[in-house]
């Protein structure tokens, strides 16, 4: 074959080869939004790209596997969605938000955002000594200091009030439950703060769970799958840790939950806590509120 002829065969052939599917956008999946959400997101929100099936979340650590009941958006999407859409504190260690199939950002549902932090190894030797009724109170007793804090970023004051669930630490899956109700103190309203920790070799995954006090027993029923969303990658598992070379956290799993030298990746500490829809976005004065979210959005 002669060479001309060649590469006009070669570039038939590239003809022939399917384009890349574009993503999904939130645009597409649900078009209503634009007869209720402020105009000034329209389009933001309507180019957020959907993530299904699995998803290599950006930073090279974990992936989620998403099945067929949930969808994620992922890197700048989720942090767009997190600290302007939610108006909650900006967290660089966000990699996805993870949904419900049938809910959008946008309405009662709760959501799941996915974070990992490199704060160290952790040991998990005191799993059996765990005693989460002590770390309770540990947590109720810091409430104070905690409240300073919050006012000092100009977030509300929050109580603990209890555990909710059952809290444990799994040794085959290295991951670790905690799920407690906690009070805004300014109106009485009570808030989920369902968290659960993967283990890894250089610090954790982080799944803290966005919802309100309701829906409790819905999460806690869907932990278990949501647990198995997260797969680290080779050489960021658990297992791949290398003593005397690798970084070893302060503190073991008691300091993930509050009852020892806290950890910072505690969400409920750093981030101004979500209500979604027909909740309140505690950062949002209430005319932007009313502007924003001028009736309660239908669920998808």
């Amino acid at each position: 074959m002669r060479p001309i002829y060649a590469r006009l065969f070669a570039l038939g052939l590239l003809t022939l080869i399917p384009a890349p599917l574009a993503a999904e956008t939130m645009a597409e999946m649900t078009p209503d939004y634009v007869t209720w959400l402020d105009p000034s997101l329209h389009d933001a929100y309507g180019k957020l790209e959907i993530r299904r099936g699995t998803v290599e979340v950006p930073g090279g650590v974990y992936d989620l596997n998403l099945g067929d009941k949930y969808y994620a958006v992922t890197g700048p999407d989720a942090a767009w969605v997190l600290g302007t859409l939610w108006q909650n504190l900006p967290d660089p260690a966000i990699g996805a938000i993870v949904f419900q199939n049938g809910t959008s950002p946008i309405d009662e549902s709760w959501a799941l955002a996915v974070a990992y932090y490199a704060d160290g190894h952790i040991s998990d030797q005191e799993a059996d000594e765990m005693d989460y009724d002590a770390i309770i109170q540990y947590r109720k007793d810091g409430d104070a200091a905690a409240n300073q804090e919050r006012l000092a970023a100009g977030l509300p004051e929050m109580e603990t009030i209890g555990l909710t669930g059952t809290p444990g630490y799994d040794k085959a899956s290295r991951t670790l439950h905690f799920s407690v109700l906690l009070r805004f103190m300014a109106d009485g309203s009570e808030v989920l703060n369902a968290n659960t920790w993967v283990l890894s070799r250089h610090g954790f995954v982080l799944m803290n769970v966005l919802g309100s006090a309701d829906q409790a027993a819905e999460v806690d029923a869907a932990m278990p799958d949501l647990i198995r969303l997260v797969t680290l990658r080779e050489g960021h598992r658990y297992e791949d840790f290398v003593p005397g070379i690798d970084t070893v956290a302060d503190g073991g799993l008691s300091a993930l939950l509050g009852g020892g030298v806290a950890q910072a990746g505690l969400l409920v500490l750093l981030l101004a806590f979500l209500k979604k829809g027909g909740f309140v976005l505690l950062a949002l004065p209430f005319v932007w509120l009313k502007n924003l979210f001028g009736r309660k959005p239908p669920t998808v």
